[in-house]
């Protein structure tokens, strides 16, 4: 009595290795895209806590004296002496560039605070402080008063 061996044929194989290729590359592409995913969320975080930071250090300028927030389109701000001071155009920690923008806030007739076309408040800032590193960017905004921390969406 003699068996029959079976066999894959030459079709079956190439039919199986072609499916195990797809379903490897598949799985391949699927944990990249994950990896992408977290790494853009990591960047997207360091971006925000060092706009965050920049709020917060130009909080403390304004604490120390709110004469010292002068206009300006773009500033840095830098850690020296133990307290925090506007520096520069820019300032950056590894590859974030961050700017702070200084502008007098304006207040219309009935004294709302409005984006334009009001008259001049002397007592009251707008900060921006913008972050950006490759193609990512964060904006934060709040202002500040002579007289106290005044939060009012722009």
């Amino acid at each position: 009595m003699k068996k029959k061996l079976k066999a894959f044929s030459v079709i079956e194989l190439v039919l199986s290795a072609a499916l195990f290729s797809i379903f490897s590359v598949s799985i391949t592409l699927a944990v990249l895209q994950g990896s992408s995913a977290i790494q853009a969320g990591i960047r997207s975080e360091i971006a925000r806590q060092f706009a965050m930071e920049g709020i917060e250090a130009t909080r403390a300028v304004r604490a120390q004296s709110f004469d010292a927030l002068q206009n300006t389109a773009s500033s840095g701000i830098e850690f020296v002496d133990g307290k925090w001071e506007l520096a520069g155009e820019q300032d950056e920690k590894d590859g974030y560039v961050r700017r702070i923008s200084v502008q007098s806030a304006e207040r219309d007739s009935e004294g709302n605070v409005v984006a334009s076309g009001g008259t001049e408040d002397l007592d009251l800032k707008l900060i921006v402080v913008a972050v950006t590193k490759d193609n990512y960017s964060v904006d934060f905004s709040t202002y500040v008063s002579r007289r106290e921390i005044v939060l009012i969406e722009p």
